[in-house]
This record gives structure tokens, sequence and C-alpha cells, in this order.
């Protein structure tokens, strides 16, 4: 469409377009520009996390949902809403929050946030509330939920085991590892469901928008939107694994296991929407919005001093980010070394399962593993230090794992109430629990790991992630220590019944050692 057609799209009452969607477009140049890094950030996550590829999707579909109703905004006054820097500002401060404490979600919040509070400061607060759902929509670009991923887990793992039992299938349990006469099985992060649980929020929330104006109907919808992915991924668990028992492993493996499983899930959307269509209060080509909203003539005027004030407001944040930006400090030699305590001694480590342990810390500056022992106890201590903390090298990152994913599985996450003695180090550590196995002729041989851990942030220990990235926040406006690293203990047992033999050992080594504050100095 042209500028000409925007123009007459209202007859004679109409009022050219061209200035308010220039601001608008000038505005959101401003913001990805002003924040490039995050937009880079946001970027990567939708290319190389398929959980959120529609990430690419939502601006285009936000703003084909505007074009759709075209029409309707000839009788808007599409002027400047100067007190849309308010909750632009509030975005701004929610934004230069993640730059400087590192936590991603607040960056996308307030990028995405900020996006949103572009739409009324350039086409006021009529095109915003008339146009609501397309604006809300951009919500939908920021990637949140793998916090559920650990419960998913779980739960999909206790239904399938519940379910196999109910089926009279023998079942062995260790943490997600599952046992069957006829094979092992893993419920692995990708067997969560949190793609499909996502993706069906997703459709469901268009669904509901192009299909109800009940708001009980919406809210009925969205919570089926979500106990139904849920439940038939507990489902298609015990499926695929009920599936490959029955044939001795000949159907539900390999590419199988992911063939069957996004049947399953797309024949459940599917269905879903059509037991949805059945409800609809109008067709889906019909438009949707609800009743008018009543409009607010102002007079369009304020669009320079629109731009002004928001690019000062959206280049305010990032600058003064830029400006607390640490420079790396000097590591010590020998960190690890300063931890082991008198009558404790260095031993060889054979590097073969399952007595091999290396997690995963890839963007530590320096990297030190040592296996002691005090003749009684043997402890495993794994140190990943960092000169300054920065984008994608932090002592928090989600991609700093304790379990290889190759040995050792994690099993589960949680906290470990401890003796820490005089080190300084607070309880409870964090505790993840990883398995090791190896499947022969006689049998599976389980192997398990006790693993805890702490994060040494402006100057602080602890193993409280909010805790940590608050301390990090404070030492960076404040000027306090910039290095920060990743302290963990671990002890290897081969029967559950030997995890408390396993505490001890760790506590016979804390009992042993001295304060480990000063460790980077």
């Amino acid at each position: 469409m042209t500028t000409t057609d925007f123009d007459t799209l209202a007859g004679a009452d109409a009022r050219p377009l061209t200035a308010p969607l220039l601001r608008l477009a000038a505005l959101v140049a401003i913001l990805c520009a002003a924040q490039a890094g995050t937009l880079a950030s946001l970027v990567d996550i939708w290319w190389n996390t398929t959980t959120y590829n529609h990430g690419f999707l939502v601006a285009p579909i936000a703003a084909w949902l505007v074009w759709r109703r075209r029409e309707e905004m000839a009788d808007l006054p599409l002027a400047p809403a100067l007190g849309a820097l308010v909750p632009l500002a509030g975005f701004a401060v929610i934004g230069f929050l993640g730059e400087v404490s590192g936590v991603n979600l607040l960056r996308h919040v307030g990028f995405v946030g900020a996006l949103m509070a572009l739409v009324p400061l350039a086409l006021g607060w009529d095109f915003a509330r008339r146009f609501r759902f397309p604006v809300l929509f951009l919500a939908f670009m920021v990637p949140v939920g793998d916090f559920l991923i650990p419960g998913l887990q779980e739960l999909t793992a206790d239904v399938s085991v519940w379910l196999l039992q109910l089926t009279g299938i023998p079942v062995y349990r260790e943490g997600l590892m599952i046992e069957l006469p006829s094979g092992l099985w893993e419920v692995a992060e990708a067997c969560a469901g949190i793609r499909f649980l996502i993706a069906n929020i997703f459709v469901a929330v268009l669904f509901s928008y192009f299909s109800y104006d009940r708001a009980w109907k919406w809210a009925l919808f969205l919570f089926l939107a979500v106990a139904i992915p849920v439940g038939a991924n507990c489902l298609r668990a015990y499926g695929i694994m009920l599936l490959a028992h029955m044939t001795d492993n000949a159907l539900a493996v390999g590419v199988d296991h992911l063939v069957y499983g996004w049947l399953f899930f797309s024949l459940v959307m599917v269905l879903m929407l059509w037991v949805g269509g059945r409800f609809a209060d109008r067709r889906i080509e019909d438009p949707a919005g609800g009743p008018p909203v009543e409009t607010i003539r102002t007079a369009p005027r304020g669009g320079f001093a629109a731009i002004v004030a928001g690019a000062l407001i959206l280049s305010g944040g990032p600058a003064l980010a830029a400006l607390t930006v640490p420079a790396a400090a000097p590591l010590p030699t020998e960190i690890a070394a300063r931890i082991v305590p008198g009558g404790w001694t260095v031993v060889p480590t054979d590097g073969e399962a399952p007595d091999r342990w290396v997690p995963r810390f890839g963007s530590a500056d320096r990297v030190e593993a040592l296996r002691l022992t005090d003749g009684t106890h043997t402890v495993d201590l794994h140190l990943a230090a960092y000169t300054h903390q920065r984008d994608g090298a932090e002592a928090l990152h989600w991609s700093n794992r304790y379990d290889d994913d190759t040995i050792w599985k994690r099993a589960g996450i949680g906290t470990l109430a401890l003796d820490t003695g005089a080190t300084g180090l607070p309880s409870p550590a964090r505790r993840d629990r990883l398995t090791a196995f190896t499947r022969n002729e006689t049998g599976t041989t389980f192997s398990s790991r006790l693993v805890a851990s702490w994060v040494l942030t402006g100057g602080t220990f602890t193993a409280d992630p909010k805790a940590a990235k608050l301390a990090g926040l404070r030492a960076r406006l404040t000027g306090g220590p910039v290095q920060a690293a990743a302290l963990a203990l671990s002890v290897r047992y081969d029967r559950p019944g030997q995890r408390a033999a396993a505490v001890a050992a760790m506590e016979a080594f804390l009992a042993d050692a001295g304060p480990v504050a000063g460790m980077l100095d």
C-alpha cells in the first residue's frame, strides 16, 4: 500500500499517516541501535534455540494484525503521547539493571517493553488502546520458560514410571534415568515438553484473539493450552517407552522417537484447536478487537519532542552501563591450592568413566580441578575463575553445568545443608545430583555423584542465584571487587545408601579448610 492509499483510507476525514509511522520507525531504529547487544542476544536465542524460534514471527504477526484493521486508523488522532515516556523510562531502567547485573531476562524485558512503550509514544494512547492486542502480543519476543524444564522433567519421569507400573512393566528409576527390562531411558531436557508447551501457548493466544470475545473463554482455553501439553508430554514419554518395550526396541527409538513425538504433539494441537473452534464467538476471518474504544481527540503536535526525549531515554541506559564496565583484574596463580587444608594431598585421576568428572565452564578465564584425600575421604574440588564478569562469561550463566552430558547426567538439583566450618561458605549449598550408568549383558550399573557449589561475586560467597546477581550488581555500581568464581566440591558414590558418607566426606574437608573468601586476592 502506498502513502496515497494510507492518506485516503477514511475519505475526506483522512489525515496523513506518513509522519506518525516515520516517527515510530525512527524511535524503533534508535532503540535497536542503542541496545544492539540486547537485540543480538535475542536474535541469537531465537535462531539457536528451537523453543524460541517463534520470536522471529512475533513482530511481523503484530504488524499484520494491525494491517488487517487498518481502516480503523483513519478515525484516530495518532498524536504523540509524551506520557508514554514514563513507562519507557521504567523499561529503560529494567534494561540497564539487566545489563550491569548480567541477567538476560531483564535485558530482554527492558528491550521488548521499550518497544511496546514506543507505540503510544509515537502513535498515541488511542492507537495503543484500539490495537492493544498486537502491542501486548510483542511480549512473546521475550524468550522465557527454561526455568520450568527441571520441574517438567521430574513430572514426566514421575507420571511415566507410574503409568509403566500400572501397565505391569518392571521399572527401576534413578533420578531421571528409567530402566526397563528392554532398555534404559533418560528423561532429558528435550523430553521435558517445554518446546511444545510454549508453541501451544503461542498458538492458543492467537487463536483466542481471533475466536473469542468472552473473557472466561479466553481464560479456559489458555488454561487448557497449558494443562493439555503438559499431560500430553507425559503420555508421549510413556507411550514411546511402552512401544519400544513391546516391540523389543524395533520402534520408537532413534529418529522414530522424535517423529512419533512430534506427530503426537501435532495431533494434540489440531484436536485442541478443533474443539476450541466449536465454541468460537465469531468466524476466524471476522475482525477482532472487541467493542470500539472511545477516542480522545488530540492535536497532532510534539512529534519532534517525542523523538528527542525517547532517544535520550533509550540511549541513556546503555551509555551509563558502558561507563560501569569493569576492567579485568588479574587472577593469582594456583587458586585451588590455596583452599587445600593441611593433611589433604592431591591424588591422580585415571580419566575413565565413571571416575572422570569434567564440569562445563567454557567461558571461565581459568579452570582448576583437584582430587584430594586425607587417607579416609576423597573429594573432588572444581574452581572456575573470572577476571571480571561480562556478557557470556559469568560465574552464573545458563551454559555452566556440573554434568558433562556424556558420562554424568543431571538427576536432580536443589540445596544441601552442610557444616561449612570456618570456611565462611554459607549453608545450604546448591546441590546437583549426577548419575552415570553402564549397561551390559548382566544389567545396568549406576554411579552417583553429589555436588555442592557456591558462587563468589562482589566479594561475597552465596548459593542463591538472586543474591549472587545482586552482589555483582552492587560491586559494579560501587566499584567493588570485579573478580568472580564458581567453587564446587563433589564426591562419587555407588549406592543410594552411601549418600550420607558423601556428605560426611565434604564436611570433613570443610572442617579442615580455613577461610576461603580471600582466595582471589
